[in-house]
């Protein structure tokens, strides 16, 4: 059942561990006392490998809640603090970034719509947008400091 032999040492060292634990068990006739040293081990064995199992998959939900780096950034902020500290950098951005991000993604704006708005073609939302959100995201990833970058500041 147990492929892994240290597994299988664990399953019959707890078997024996219980069985030291219940002293009135080695009172049992041998046929009897064997017979239920293997269930012993059997269910022993299925413990293991259900706590493996679920091991498995708590280590699996850790993995996957782990950000890819080339998920879009709105989708890595996950956390209230990320949110929170997202929001101070936003408001650091000069006032082209920081308006086009807000249209986009508070307004939920096309680039087009942000575009007649501004006074500005789609693509010069869409190359301003993307380069508010690699400016956003180094700031953010940044683990030098907490600070905000000096290029992101804008400037009066």
């Amino acid at each position: 059942m147990l492929k892994d032999e240290q597994l299988a040492e664990d399953a019959v060292h707890n078997t024996f561990m219980e069985l030291i634990r219940k002293k009135e068990l080695l009172e049992l006739p041998n046929d009897d006392l064997k017979a239920l040293l293997i269930v012993i081990v059997k269910r022993r064995s299925i413990d293991i490998l259900r706590k493996r199992a679920r091991d498995n998959a708590d280590n699996l939900d850790y993995i996957r809640s782990i950000p890819s780096p080339d998920e879009p950034v709105e989708i890595q902020i996950t956390t209230s603090e990320d949110y929170r500290r997202l929001t101070d950098l936003i408001s650091c951005l000069n006032e082209s970034h920081r308006s086009i991000l807000q249209l986009k993604y508070f307004a939920e704006l096309s680039n087009t719509k942000i575009g007649e708005y501004l006074g500005i073609t789609s693509r010069q939302v869409a190359t301003q947008l993307y380069k508010a959100k690699l400016r956003l995201r180094k700031s953010f990833f940044d683990s030098d400091s907490d600070e905000v970058d000096e290029d992101m500041v804008e400037t009066k």
